[in-house]
């Protein structure tokens, strides 16, 4: 078992202030004494309590990150987008999967008390307890929600997925296609398609098929055979999963992309970036969102902040 800072000092036979500028690296230490007090804290394995420093310096550079277990990459690219830049600036970030329930709520919050005064709550696809402004407020901790649905007291940063949706639709538009199919489920996409249509003169609308499915890779492949028999000329996919699945199909049948069919994802992943024909997707706000999660970590503003982050239409060779 570690000691403490205190049992240190009595064994080195100094006080604590000395054994605290040894462990910090401070001048003013006799170099027999340091060696001493180095030696008996690797040998007992010290191990400094941040928690009490932090509360002791009435400030923490400790930030809590809540997320859900989503498997999207997407998710996995703006943690560690965050990561980074918390990390850059002298942050720690502490990482928790979260069910959304209360019971795991307070478990978390209560490890994190005295650590974290700070928390990003970035969870996606759970159902989150309506006791979580409570629950912050007992640890005395800040929230940063993004991109959540439920409106609690506190900074709001949320994305407006339509903005990308709409300009992605309008290319296809301009550049003549007949057929768009929109392919996917999710209510979040709706939005964009719609405005895209809305603002094109009615003798000019193209024709818009759907096909209802979740947006897996699995599904992307599984549906290629009635996506082409559907006659579309071009493809709006909600994930860049379901796209990627459907370019592997048009890969095995000899499908030419864009010339026989246009294709478009969401999500910006990775992958869509290095295979080829690389795939046009719409990309989320990362880089402007994270930017603005550190920024009211570091400026702490008294009132609430909500901001709303466009996504953006970005162009490749799929389309």
């Amino acid at each position: 078992m570690a000691i403490t800072l205190k049992q240190l000092a009595e064994l080195s036979g100094v006080s604590i202030r000395t054994v605290s500028r040894v462990l910090k690296n401070q001048a003013h230490v006799q170099e027999e004494k340091r060696k001493q007090i180095l030696s008996l804290a690797k040998r007992h394995h010290y191990v400094p309590n941040m928690a009490a420093r932090n509360l002791r310096l009435n400030r923490s550079r400790f930030v809590g990150i809540l997320c859900s277990d989503a498997p999207y990459e997407i998710f996995r690219q703006k943690l560690q987008d965050l990561e980074a830049r918390l990390e850059s600036r002298g942050y720690y970030p502490v990482i928790a999967c979260c069910d959304g329930s209360g019971k795991q709520l307070n478990k978390i919050f209560s490890d994190w008390s005295g650590l974290v005064d700070i928390v990003v709550v970035s969870l996606f696809d759970v159902e989150i307890s309506d006791e979580l402004p409570e629950l912050l407020e007992q640890h005395s901790m800040m929230p940063i929600y993004v991109d959540q649905e439920k409106h609690f007291p506190g900074h709001h940063l949320s994305i407006d997925r339509a903005t990308g949706i709409r300009d992605a639709i309008s290319v296809l538009i301009r550049t003549g296609k007949k057929r768009i199919l929109r392919c996917g489920c999710l209510q979040s996409r709706e939005t964009g398609l719609q405005q895209a249509f809305s603002e094109t003169p009615e003798q000019m609308r193209p024709e818009l098929l759907r096909l209802e499915k979740t947006g897996t890779f699995e599904n992307g492949k599984l549906l290629g055979d009635q996506i082409m028999q559907s006659g579309a000329d071009a493809v709006f996919f909600d994930t860049d999963k379901m796209a990627l699945g459907f370019l592997n199909y048009t890969a095995q049948h000899g499908i030419r992309i864009p010339e026989q069919i246009a294709v478009i994802g969401f999500d910006d992943d990775i992958s869509g970036q290095i295979i080829y024909p690389s795939l046009s997707t719409v990309a989320h706000p990362t880089e402007e969102l994270n930017k603005a999660i550190l920024s009211i970590i570091e400026e702490k503003p008294a009132q609430a902040i909500k901001k709303e982050f466009s996504t953006k239409f970005i162009r490749r060779e799929s389309c």
